[in-house]
């Protein structure tokens, strides 16, 4: 089974937190403000991420979250790390 080619690739993606902030990442351009993404993460596997509520200011927040605190806590057990995240897909 061939596996599905990446829309676009960050091949040094900083995780910083709970979240997956696309403002520092190269593929922003195509996932900025999209319902959500398909991620292939090395080392973390495939995941979805939906995008944030916007902020108490109004303002668009540059982020996308995971859907479970499971997921949360495996995502932040690598703060810091920098990892290489293969966009699958996108929705709008």
């Amino acid at each position: 089974m061939n596996a599905k080619q990446p829309i676009a690739v960050d091949d040094a993606y900083c995780i910083r937190d709970n979240q997956f902030w696309y403002n520092d990442c190269k593929f922003r351009h195509l996932v900025e403000n999209k319902k959500s993404i398909f991620v292939d993460v090395k080392g973390l596997g495939i995941l979805t991420f939906t995008h944030s509520k916007e902020g108490i200011d109004g303002r668009t927040t540059l982020s996308y979250k995971l859907p479970s605190s499971a997921d949360r806590e495996r995502w932040e057990e690598h703060r810091g790390e920098f990892v290489l995240v293969e966009l699958l897909s996108i929705e709008n």
